[in-house]
């Protein structure tokens, strides 16, 4: 497994890049996390697959929104035999072809402080309908192109962005955190490829803390600063990112699973993967089951 960071260009005329992209189950293996600078929202237009962010796992299927954040590593796995997805990706700073954002407090903000948002738009939210509208305005205006299209375009990812702000916000942020994040990511890249290579083993903090050349309790501030939660919620999360796979795409028993993935026992198997997950393992199979009949 590796963490990589993607970089993109954004012409000024249209400060966006829009593409369907279809993902193969076949290539599940290859599926590397990466991270950039710039915000993403993917729909999911057919199939079932499972988005991996930092520790937490989403589980998506056809209508599905997942927002990836500046500065998040990020992968899928495809549980169909492909997956079809839509994905937009913004500048974290909003052109000044868009609007000039001196005279819009909630813009200017956005820009200066880089607003996170929530990973996951349900379907059932009040104001998935609306989102959803708006983003498939998008698509036809660029499909279409006519007369006056770009106008409409860049009309419509302002909607989304005051979407986003004003009902998918989970944090605020400083500019000097945004940059430590970024710079962090690119240190901790050395733990992130072991995580991943390693996670069904047993790791201390004292060894990756090495592998940075810091002091444990220093490395311990470091990956909470970074990645906003603690190292041993992060391989937790790792772990329960495994699991989810296995029991969607293997018979394997819940107890093979558990010692597959690195879980000491099978209590804390439980535990764990319901506290990320809000389901049980032995729940999480027969909604796969139920959904497959």
């Amino acid at each position: 497994m590796n963490i990589y960071q993607a970089d993109f260009n954004f012409s000024t005329k249209n400060p966006f890049i829009l593409e369907t992209l279809t993902l193969n189950r076949s290539d599940n293996a290859d599926s590397d996390f990466h991270w950039h600078s710039c915000i993403e929202i993917t729909l999911i237009k057919r199939g079932i697959g499972i988005y991996n962010v930092k520790e937490k796992t989403f589980s998506v299927s056809q209508g599905d929104f997942v927002i990836f954040n500046p500065m998040e590593a990020h992968g899928w796995e495809v549980l169909s035999a492909q997956m079809e997805v839509i994905v937009i990706l913004f500048p974290t700073e909003l052109s000044t072809n868009l609007i000039d954002s001196s005279h819009n407090k909630v813009i200017t903000d956005f820009m200066i402080y880089g607003v996170s948002f929530y990973n996951k738009i349900e379907k059932s939210s009040e104001h998935y309908p609306e989102f959803l509208e708006t983003f498939h305005s998008i698509l036809v205006e660029d499909q279409t192109r006519k007369i006056g299209y770009d106008l409409i375009i860049k009309s419509d990812i302002l909607k989304l962005f005051i979407h986003l702000i004003r009902y998918f916000k989970a944090s605020p942020d400083s500019p000097e955190n945004y940059r430590n994040r970024e710079s962090g990511m690119l240190r901790l890249k050395k733990v992130f490829q072991y995580l991943y290579s390693n996670y069904n083993e047993k790791v201390t903090l004292q060894q990756m803390a090495s592998l940075c050349y810091m002091t444990p309790s220093y490395f311990s501030s470091y990956f909470h600063q970074t990645m906003n939660c603690t190292f041993t919620r992060y391989l937790n999360g790792i772990r329960v990112q495994q699991a989810q796979k296995l029991l969607y795409t293997t018979e394997k028993s819940i107890l093979d699973i558990a010692n597959e993935c690195g879980f000491p026992n099978l209590s804390n198997f439980y535990r764990t993967y319901k506290d990320y997950t809000g389901f049980s393992p032995g729940k999480e199979r027969t909604r796969i089951e139920d959904s497959t009949a």
